[in-house]
């Protein structure tokens, strides 16, 4: 049997509260006899946290309406497009551009040509200021059929050829915003992928692409959406080839445009928020503190600012990258005592904005806050969110992750006193990461010394372990040659402030 589709309720569920309050105006027009139907369905829907369609038929039961449930479904979903599109018809360039060529049609039908011409030329004006060059061949279609009621009392062919050239010029802007709008998915896909650039760059099909005379021209295209994309692309390339210094300059270059021309966050909101956050990660990665610190708080204001407030999923997105950016940069500056008393109200966030939130990034938050408690000594708290993370494990999922949280899952047990179960935990975790890549010492290192710790006799004998411990990484600079380990797990730290 054919499930029921829930895509009415997904869409009532995506609304904002504004677009439901217009809504509700709005079908007030549409109401059959005494009943508003599609206001009753409206009103069901929205108050369901999960799609459930038999509750509706039962609602629906002796009305004589429960036997066209589809229909009305159908008919609601077409409703609320409809009611939408009107709501957000002023709200864009792109809508009052398009409203201005549909009645420039209408006026052609109706044989007002120089009305509808007027209407076209305060179009195409729109279309170059906010270069929204999608819209051209439209309007320049229906600009040839007013040519063809006109071409008899035409003195020459000037108009005819202004036309043909701006037709070109359309296509080529199209092109270039179209082929440079590729380049930045092909690399988008290629970094989701994981895939990073081995030394032997210059045979990878990636740097053929970027090295292009066709690719970088696109630095001083006349296009900026195809500018943003061309910078986007280069960007994405230099971070998947460790190149701090080089994404930096093409995520500044990004804000730049989007600063120098106001009408480009206006139309590409998301596309700010996005370029500030990997500013922010390349500024993260070249350790100036100081210019995270700055941008957090540019990004932390966004939602309050009118470009971005009716970007959706703002508030979560922005919580989601801030919160990684700023526990990430007080644990790579040591500065755990400040970390710990951001880590209860971001707890509390998280929670707030969990459904909202990527998974990955969820569980990386988790790791840190967890990570966070246990610097500070806050071991229970530590592994109560630790868990948490454990508990979400699946093969394929964030698995380097996962490896140092099985590893900080044991220091807690050791600091908790749970030795029985910590000495079967060892023998559980060295099995499972025997094949694990990259291999670290300093992993073996501390699965031996917390072996050795089960089995000391002694405080005595305990304290001399963390000495050893404590000599073994400091004077084989090991927390240097294996600096990913430590950025998950400070071992080093560990052992300098435990009491013994």
């Amino acid at each position: 049997m054919k499930k029921p589709s829930d895509a009415l309720f997904r869409l009532i569920k995506a609304m904002a509260p504004s677009e439901k309050r217009y809504f509700q105006q709005y079908a007030q027009r549409h109401v059959i006899g005494n009943r508003n139907n599609y206001l009753e369905m409206f009103q069901w829907l929205s108050g369901q946290e999960h799609y459930d369609e038999n509750s509706i038929k039962e609602k629906l039961k002796g009305s004589g309406r429960d036997s066209h449930l589809p229909v009305l479904k159908r008919q609601l979903f077409e409703l609320l497009l409809d009611c939408l599109g009107q709501y957000h018809r002023n709200a864009h360039p792109s809508e009052k551009i398009k409203r201005k060529i549909q009645a420039a049609g209408i006026l052609k039908e109706k044989g007002l040509l120089t009305e509808a011409h007027r209407e076209l030329k305060t179009a195409r004006k729109a279309i170059h200021r906010y270069q929204l060059f999608i819209h051209l061949p439209e309007l320049l279609q229906l600009e040839k059929s007013l040519l063809e009621q006109e071409v008899s009392r035409l003195p020459d062919i000037r108009r005819l050829n202004l036309w043909a050239e701006d037709w070109e010029r359309s296509l080529d802007n199209l092109r270039e915003e179209g082929r440079f709008a590729f380049y930045n998915l092909l690399m988008a896909k290629r970094h989701y992928q994981k895939v990073r650039l081995s030394d032997k760059k210059e045979d990878s099909p990636i740097v053929k692409i970027i090295s292009s005379t066709e690719f970088t021209r696109g630095r001083e295209s006349p296009s900026l959406l195809a500018r943003m994309d061309y910078f986007r692309t280069l960007a994405t390339y230099h971070f998947m080839a460790r190149e701090p210094e080089a994404a930096y300059a093409c995520n500044k270059a990004i804000l730049d445009l989007l600063e120098e021309h106001p009408f480009l966050r206006e139309l590409y909101p998301s596309r700010y928020v996005v370029a500030l956050n990997n500013f922010l990660i390349d500024n993260f990665q070249l350790r100036n503190w100081q210019a995270v610190e700055e941008g957090l708080t540019k990004l932390r204001e966004l939602p309050s600012r009118k470009t971005f407030k009716n970007l959706k999923g703002l508030k979560p997105k922005i919580f989601e990258q801030s919160t990684l950016l700023e526990l990430n940069m007080l644990v790579s500056q040591k500065k755990y005592r400040q970390a710990l008393t951001l880590a209860g109200p971001l707890e509390t966030e998280l929670s707030r904005f969990s459904s909202q939130i990527a998974l990955h990034n969820k569980l990386t938050i988790q790791y840190l806050l967890a990570y966070t408690f246990f610097l500070n000594r806050k071991h229970n708290h530590s592994l109560s969110l630790l868990n948490e993370v454990l508990s979400a494990q699946r093969k394929g999922l964030m698995e380097e992750l996962f490896r140092f949280a099985r590893l900080l899952q044991l220091l807690l047990h050791y600091e908790l006193g749970n030795y029985e179960l910590l000495s079967y935990l060892i023998s559980s975790v060295r099995r499972l990461h025997q094949d694990k890549q990259p291999v670290y010492q300093s992993e073996s290192l501390i699965l031996n010394t917390l072996h050795r710790l089960l089995n000391a006799a002694d405080k005595k004998s305990k304290a001399h372990i963390f000495n050893s411990l404590r000599s073994s990484l400091e004077e084989g600079s090991l927390h240097v040659a294996e600096s990913r380990f430590f950025e998950y797990l400070d071992i080093l730290y560990w052992a300098r402030v435990r009491p013994g």
